[in-house]
């Protein structure tokens, strides 16, 4: 396997997928409180680009699960031992995450949105029906939802526990991609248990892996610039967590 290639495909997949996903996040509708069904149902019957904006939304997501997939299994797999056993796993993981993305966003793209459609249409003697179909897609969205950031925050936290144990970049950007693994992890599990009330824990989530993303890009983007230009003097980091060269001893 080529590292440098992959190296590549992970660092525009990343920057891609960040940017497709802060565009069309910024886009969804959120004006009404998001567990306040009536109103928010209401919201969602009037958009006109619901389809668009969440199809837009999985190709963000998709590709930054293809750039967290091309660096670990393309990057951190072939360093020690121990880091590309929990690459591999992290591998695993992201394709996972993929598929339950990809469900998710059919039911909360397609079927929420149909859902929502119908009631708002609906005669005033069907309505309570209408309704009560639009609240059940609902409700399979918040399981959707709390099962993929789970799934999203686990893969997160494999990556980083592989960038720890090996030779590839700092092990700061393990412990920064375990953390926001671990808040995406709490993001899911509130999700769960008290649908979308919003709160600290997604923004923390957000803004760790956003930041991330674009350190990691970075640092993705200058080991196979090493790579290119002499394969033994690619950038490593080293075990106080900075970097070095290969070469530099």
């Amino acid at each position: 396997m080529d590292e440098r290639v992959m190296l590549r495909i992970g660092t525009a997949s990343l920057a891609l997928g960040l940017v497709i996903a802060v565009v069309f996040e910024a886009l969804h509708p959120a004006r009404e409180n998001p567990n306040d069904d009536p109103q928010v149902f209401a919201e969602y019957a009037q958009s006109g680009d619901w389809i668009t904006i969440h199809l837009g939304q999985l190709a963000g997501a998709l590709l930054l699960i293809v750039g967290l997939g091309a660096l670990s299994g393309g990057s951190l797999a072939l360093g020690r031992p121990v880091s590309a056993a929990w690459a591999r796993l992290a591998t695993a993981t992201a394709v996972v995450a993929a598929a339950a993305y990809g469900v998710l966003q059919v039911v909360d793209g397609v079927a929420l949105k149909r859902a929502v459609d119908a009631w708002a249409a609906a005669p005033a003697e069907g309505r309570t029906a209408a309704f009560a179909a639009a609240q059940t897609v609902r409700w399979i969205e918040y399981g959707l939802n709390a099962l993929t950031f789970s799934l999203v925050g686990l893969t997160l936290v494999l990556v980083g526990v592989a960038a720890l144990t090996g030779d590839r970049f700092p092990r700061w950007v393990g412990a920064w991609a375990a953390a926001a693994g671990l808040a995406y992890l709490a993001k899911g599990l509130g999700v769960a248990y008290q649908g979308f009330a919003g709160g600290i824990t997604g923004l923390v989530a957000l803004v760790l892996f956003g930041t991330w993303v674009l350190v990691a890009v970075w640092l993705m983007s200058r080991r196979a610039s090493g790579l290119a230009k002499d394969p033994a003097a690619a950038p490593r980091g080293d075990a106080a967590g900075g970097v070095r060269t290969a070469d530099a001893g």
